[in-house]
């Protein structure tokens, strides 16, 4: 059966209406219904026109009925597209090259299927660099469309970050990341060819579990008196220790980072280009580069926040660099 973008659909599976966004391959197409979109299969897919003479003879043969022989309809709810749990959705977007197709792009979307509405936040990265970036809600049984991504970008260890929080109950906190391995996109990609898939997924979370609180264990600190003839800066430590740039990624910093949030993230970075300014100056350096990449920029921001109430900074600036781009800013200092 053949369709237009723009026809009116019946959706056979889910008993519902809607019209052709767009079409996906040659065997899907997105349908918009009530301002949601889904995808189906043309298979799945019918004109309605015939449903609707259909309907209009059955109320025209209802109206002698009386108010107290009507059947209540029951809802057709959305058919689950997988198992109890949140996934990151790829759909592969095709373009023909000569007798072969080939993916040119991917659709991202969050799928939610439990029966919880979250708040999100959600970031993809390709070379510590953010492609795209976004907070919102996600509503039970539902799916989010994300954004686009380039196939070529995804192949170059694409990463995904996401932190998913119950609306009902804060307590409910949790996020992770994805990395995006060559070896195991090859293995979806052929998943999607050979076994005429429409997309292949990724389950980030069968449920919500309550974010565990740290324990903060308190110790007696023992104080050491240092020998008198000993001086308390060792000098000669600190200009070995001194360094001309300093990474503030966090996955530069520590090693298990992903339980942490993006307050906690953050005073670890501040912390950290203190203790490289504090260094910095202790062995007057005349310039000191501060790594902090591109992102949303709310790193960038509290460092120059530090760096206004810091002594003995003459100026900095952050400028594109071949190396860094707009990632880093470089500090000058006056002694």
């Amino acid at each position: 059966m053949k369709f237009s973008i723009g026809d009116p659909v019946y959706i056979k599976s889910n008993n519902e209406e809607g019209e052709i966004d767009e079409f996906i391959g040659s065997d899907m197409a997105s349908v918009k219904v009530n301002n949601k979109l889904y995808h189906a299969f043309l298979d799945d897919l019918e004109h309605p026109y015939l449903r609707w003479f259909m309907k209009k003879n059955t109320q025209a043969k209802k109206t002698n009925i009386r108010a107290d022989q009507l059947i209540p309809e029951k809802n057709a709810g959305r058919v689950a597209a997988f198992p109890d749990g949140l996934y990151l959705v790829c759909m592969p977007v095709y373009l023909q090259d000569g007798f072969e197709e080939i993916v040119s792009k991917v659709k991202i979307y969050i799928y939610n299927e439990t029966e919880h509405d979250y708040q999100f936040e959600y970031t993809s990265l390709v070379k510590q660099e953010t492609q795209f970036s976004l907070h919102s809600d996600i509503l039970h049984r539902q799916h989010f469309y994300l954004h686009d991504l380039a196939f070529d970008a995804l192949s170059n260890h694409a990463v995904f970050r996401y932190r998913f929080i119950d609306k009902q109950d804060k307590i409910l906190d949790n996020e992770g990341v994805l990395q995006m391995k060559p070896k195991k996109l090859l293995e979806k990609m052929d998943a999607v060819r050979f076994e005429n898939q429409a997309f292949f997924h990724f389950q980030l979370f069968e449920q919500i579990l309550p974010r565990k609180k740290e324990e903060i264990v308190f110790t007696k600190m023992q104080v050491l008196q240092a020998p008198k003839n000993e001086n308390h800066f060792d000098f000669s430590k600190a200009i070995k220790s001194a360094t001309t740039e300093v990474d503030l990624h966090i996955e530069q910093l520590i090693q298990h980072h992903h339980h942490l949030s993006s307050s906690e993230i953050i005073g670890i970075q501040l912390k950290a280009c203190q203790q490289a300014l504090d260094l910095a100056i202790a062995t007057h350096q005349p310039t000191l580069i501060l790594i902090h990449g591109i992102g949303k920029g709310v790193l960038k921001l509290e460092i120059i926040k530090l760096l206004n109430q810091t002594k003995h900074i003459k100026s900095y600036v952050n400028e594109f660099d071949v190396k860094y781009g707009y990632g880093a800013t470089k500090v000058f200092f006056q002694f």
